[in-house]
C-alpha cells in the first residue's frame, strides 16, 4: 500500500486580540438568532438567501475579525454555500487568514458537500467550527536563544518585540474594520441580517451585545432617553 505523503504546513494559530474579541461576544445566542431569525423549523433545510450575504461580503467578514458577528455570519453564509455545492471550500479559503481557513476546513468536514443541510445541523456546526478557531494556540512570539546579553540587550529587544506586537495588532485591527465595513456596505442584507439576529435575543442579552459590539469597534454605547 502507497504512503501518503502530506505536505508540512505551517500549524495554524489565532491572534491575541481576535481570541479577546470572541471571548468578550455572546457567541450562542446570536448564532441562534441567525440562523432561527425567519422562523424556520430545527429540522427545515436552510440555503444561504437565509442568512443574507454574498460570496464576497463572506470572505471580507471571515477576513475582518475585529467584527465578531460579521465573521459569524460570513462563516455561516459559507458553511451553508458548500453545503448546497454553491461554492469550494478551497475557493472561499483563499486569501484567508489561517485561523478563518481553519474554521472554514474545520466546519465543512462534518457534512456531506452538495447536500443541503438543515437549520439545527447549520447552528451546530457553526459552534462547533467556532469553538475549534478558538481553541488554536496563541501566535507565537519569537524567542531569541542567548548566553551572554547584557541587560540593556535584553531591555531592548523586549520593548521592541511590545511595540511591534501593539502596532501590528492596531494596524490589524484597523484594516479590518475598513474591511468589515466594506462588506457591510457590499450587501444590503447583511445589515438587515444584524439586527434581526440582535432584535430576536432577550433585552438584557441585546443590550450586552450592543456593548461587545460597540467595544470592539472602539466606540462606546449610550443610551438615548425617550422625549
Amino acid at each position: 500500500m502507497a504512503n501518503i505523503i502530506r505536505t508540512d504546513t505551517k500549524s495554524p494559530t489565532l491572534p491575541k486580540a481576535q481570541s479577546k474579541l470572541f471571548n468578550a461576544f455572546k457567541i450562542e445566542p446570536f448564532v441562534h438568532s441567525l440562523v432561527f431569525g425567519k422562523g424556520l423549523n430545527p429540522a427545515e433545510t436552510i440555503r444561504p438567501s437565509d442568512i443574507g450575504m454574498n460570496s464576497h461580503a463572506a470572505k471580507s467578514a471571515l477576513g475582518a475579525a475585529v467584527s465578531v458577528p460579521g465573521f459569524i455570519t460570513g462563516l455561516a453564509w459559507s458553511l451553508c454555500a458548500i453545503a448546497h455545492g454553491q461554492k469550494k471550500l478551497a475557493a472561499l479559503q483563499e486569501g484567508l487568514p489561517v485561523a478563518s481557513a481553519y474554521a472554514l476546513e474545520h466546519g465543512s468536514s462534518m457534512f456531506k458537500h452538495g447536500a443541503g443541510i438543515t437549520a439545527n445541523n447549520l447552528e451546530t456546526i457553526v459552534l462547533a467550527s467556532l469553538k475549534a478557531m478558538l481553541a488554536l494556540p496563541a501566535t507565537a512570539k519569537r524567542v531569541t536563544e542567548t548566553t551572554a546579553e547584557t541587560t540593556a540587550e535584553t531591555t531592548a529587544e523586549t520593548t521592541a518585540e511590545t511595540t511591534a506586537e501593539t502596532t501590528a495588532e492596531t494596524t490589524a485591527e484597523t484594516t479590518a474594520a475598513a474591511a468589515a465595513a466594506a462588506a457591510a456596505a457590499e450587501t444590503e442584507q447583511a445589515p438587515a441580517n444584524f439586527v434581526r439576529a440582535i432584535t430576536a435575543l432577550p433585552h438584557d442579552e441585546a443590550e450586552l451585545q450592543l456593548r461587545a459590539i460597540a467595544l470592539a469597534l472602539g466606540f462606546r454605547l449610550v443610551r438615548i432617553k425617550a422625549a
